[in-house]
């Protein structure tokens, strides 16, 4: 009996020993991969909230920016859960929002036909989901957002203004997101719904433990997960592919609040898609989400699930 008792502890011991390499291999990779860049990165377990890996604490929990395309998987599921629209509904793009002008032109390929929802959350249309917030009232997209926990409850304004929904529809100002906040938005689409509280495991008091729970339709959660993993594949976020393994992700391009035509750049997403056990989000200070923050993630991504087959 003893004898078991000690191999079932040397076998728990290898496999935490082997997790522990592995974090440590995922962190030094992050820590080479942004060194000289500005902005954070962060990576989780969607399933438990514990932070894998991290770059730039301060910038990931307490600095917030407008989240840009990656903010239109809650477009999505307001419009979902609302009715005014559904997964099979389509809307052809004009390239220039009516709302908003040749700002927030469509940067996709011109379409052959119209979009659906996935489709468009893959190809990211400004156009739709210009055209989709005329359909959502400004409270109903509002507590979409407070949902998804970005901001808080008292910072998430938008005005009842037909452009100023729009843009928010978008991701653009006033909408703000810290990347852990968008972190945890992405990680319960993964879950379908639960998001645990971020923690390390350096912590000796922290274990997981969700933070909240958000109650859609499954085909809510489902066209949205379709809609990312296709814009991994065959869209905005191909620079995030790793072979053999199915991403859902996003990219996002978002405009400054200093006044200048700069951009910030965003990936967030998850893999497995069905099955998910990563999460993460880059942020860059500058740059364009499908051209700067996908190739970075297409690493971080690469090397855990490298480091995984190691272990």
């Amino acid at each position: 009996m003893r004898f078991s008792h000690l191999l079932l502890s040397c076998v728990l011991c290898v496999a935490l020993t082997g997790e522990a390499r592995a974090d440590e291999s995922l962190q030094q990779h992050v820590n080479r991969l942004m060194r000289g860049r500005s902005g954070a990165v962060i990576v989780s377990n969607p399933q438990t909230g514990e932070i894998l890996a991290e770059w730039n604490r301060e910038v990931a929990f307490k600095w917030a920016f407008p989240p840009g395309s990656t903010a239109k998987l809650v477009t999505c599921a307001v419009a979902l859960e609302e009715g005014v629209v559904s997964p099979t509904d389509r809307i052809y793009c004009r390239r220039i929002p009516e709302l908003l002008g040749e700002d927030y032109h469509c940067t996709h390929p011109p379409a052959l036909e119209a979009f659906t929802l996935s489709s468009a959350l893959a190809n990211s249309c400004n156009y739709f989901f210009a055209a989709l917030s005329a359909r959502l009232r400004a409270e109903t997209l509002q507590h979409g957002y407070i949902l998804f926990g970005f901001g808080s409850a008292g910072s998430v304004k938008i005005p009842d203004d037909p452009a100023a929904k729009a843009r928010a529809a978008l991701g653009e100002s006033p909408i703000l997101v810290t990347p852990a906040q968008l972190l945890q938005a992405y990680s319960a689409v993964a879950t379908r719904g639960t998001v645990y509280q971020l923690w390390r495991r350096s912590n000796p008091i922290q274990t997981p433990s969700v933070e909240r729970t958000i109650k859609f339709r499954p085909a809510t959660w489902n066209t949205i997960a379709e809609g990312l993993e296709e814009c991994v594949r065959a869209g905005t976020g191909q620079a995030a592919a790793v072979e053999g393994v199915r991403i859902a992700g996003k990219t996002g391009t978002a405009n400054t609040r200093d006044g200048s035509k700069s951009t910030h750049a965003w990936f967030a997403g998850f893999a497995h898609k069905e099955s998910a056990e990563i999460a993460l989000v880059v942020f860059l200070e500058r740059g364009s989400g499908a051209r700067d923050a996908a190739p970075l993630a297409g690493s971080i991504l690469r090397e855990y699930f490298k480091s995984k087959n190691r272990k």
